[in-house]
């Protein structure tokens, strides 16, 4: 997913005063009582949402710095209108020109840290692994990093009592290389698994693709038939390498392989395994709907170039079906290498429309029942939290598609319908 950092606030509105003088207050009516009301409440809701939206931008800022050595995380405290990045060591000047850089009202602060994301990562793999291969009553079920980021919580199934609790965490200690908490929990950890991560052919759009330890990475776009008569199942390049990577579904079965890749359009092709390959059609709804959804399945009727104002939907697996409207048409962004050209869209509420996962994924506008083809999600921006999700990811309230107008071009194919 692409990230475009914003770090502007809106201004918020004043207060006003609303309402007629004492005396006048019994010839109002209730329902004009209640309006008056309300339109007191809203000048606050608008300070209390511009105040989150700035706190939600400096965040963005902060955890862009993800992949600098020594990040360790961020929170946020909306009241205190508070980011707090935690670093290992010294941190670099880019965390500490954070303050000078975020919007007016939003404190920044920085801690010191034992443990880097990199360090607390590495560990929670080391100990998984090595317990996915152990046969024991004590099930490791999930590992997070501690409060303080200075050794893992792993929380467990089993009591006290089970063969084995005895010195556990001296045991997963070594193993991990870092200090470790137990927290006996009864919630199992269930699969995800559902029609879109547990897609198979014909296979459709909006299906989860994922790396071989079962994290979706990216999202099914439009199936297309090339000129040579080929059913290819359309997707972000940037989700691959190269041609000849195989790709997973998002219970690790086979899906398919990269044929083609066009970072111009930073678009690739993947030739699916199975028969019938394709389905021609999307999935919709929520990210874990089932087929009594109202909105689960969508056959694929034309191709169309987006418009501005149009409403448009776009259906990602790890974050769903998200509907919205174009704001503009000829973006140019930077994709990889490359400039990409196409559109953008939001919500009126600046909700989330797309999410890390998404990419690659189809965005149609559905009339009578049926999906028309506009784009393919390639990427997004402005920083928002998420909701839930098939897994953790990071979201935001605008979606860039690339025109599938354009990519049928790029191969002289047509929408497979």
């Amino acid at each position: 997913m692409a990230l475009i950092a914003a770090l502007t606030v809106p201004a918020a509105a004043g207060t006003t005063a609303v309402g007629q003088p004492e005396t006048n207050r019994t010839e109002q009516s209730p329902a004009e009582i209640r309006t008056a009301r309300a339109e007191v409440r809203t000048p606050r809701a608008e300070v209390r949402a511009a105040r989150q939206a700035a706190v939600d931008r400096a965040a963005g800022a902060a955890t862009a710095l993800a992949e600098v050595p020594g990040y360790t995380g961020v929170a946020v405290d909306y009241e205190a209108a508070k980011v707090t990045v935690s670093w290992k060591g010294t941190a670099p000047p880019a965390v500490n020109a954070l303050a000078e850089r975020v919007p007016d009202g939003v404190v920044v602060e920085t801690r010191r840290t034992a443990l880097s994301a990199a360090d607390l990562h590495a560990a929670s793999t080391r100990l998984l692994d090595s317990q996915r291969a152990a046969t024991a009553p004590l099930t490791v079920l999930t590992v997070l990093p501690a409060e303080d980021y200075a050794g893992l919580v792993v929380e467990i199934s089993g009591g006290p009592a089970a063969p084995g609790a005895d010195a556990l965490d001296q045991r997963l200690e070594r193993v991990a290389g870092v200090p470790v908490q137990l927290q006996r929990i009864h919630n199992v950890v269930e699969s995800t698994a559902g029609s879109r991560r547990d897609d198979r052919a014909p296979w459709h759009a909006g299906g989860a693709i994922a790396a071989p330890d079962g994290t979706d990475y990216c999202t099914t776009g439009f199936s297309i038939v090339t000129g040579a008569g080929d059913h290819r199942i359309v997707t972000a390049a940037h989700c691959n390498k190269q041609v000849g990577d195989q790709v997973l579904d998002g219970v690790g079965q086979p899906l398919g392989t990269i044929t083609h890749r066009a970072p111009e359009v930073d678009a690739q092709l993947i030739d699916p395994v199975g028969e019938p390959e394709t389905a021609g059609a999307v999935l919709g709804g929520p990210w874990n709907a089932t087929p009594a959804h109202e909105r689960y399945r969508f056959p694929v009727a034309t191709v169309q170039r987006p418009a501005v104002g149009q409403h448009i939907c776009s259906s990602g697996a790890v974050t769903g079906e998200h509907c919205s409207t174009i704001r503009a048409t000829e973006i140019a962004w930077t994709c990889g290498k490359e400039t990409c050209h196409g559109f953008r869209a939001s919500r009126d509420d600046a909700d989330v429309v797309v999410g890390g996962g998404d990419s690659g994924g189809p965005m149609y506008t559905v009339i009578d029942g049926k999906a028309h083809a506009r784009g393919m999600i390639d990427g997004g921006s402005n920083r928002r939290s998420c909701g839930e999700t098939s897994v953790s990811t990071q979201c935001f309230s605008y979606v860039y598609g690339i025109p599938m107008v354009d990519i049928l071009n790029y191969w002289d194919a047509r929408i497979d319908s």
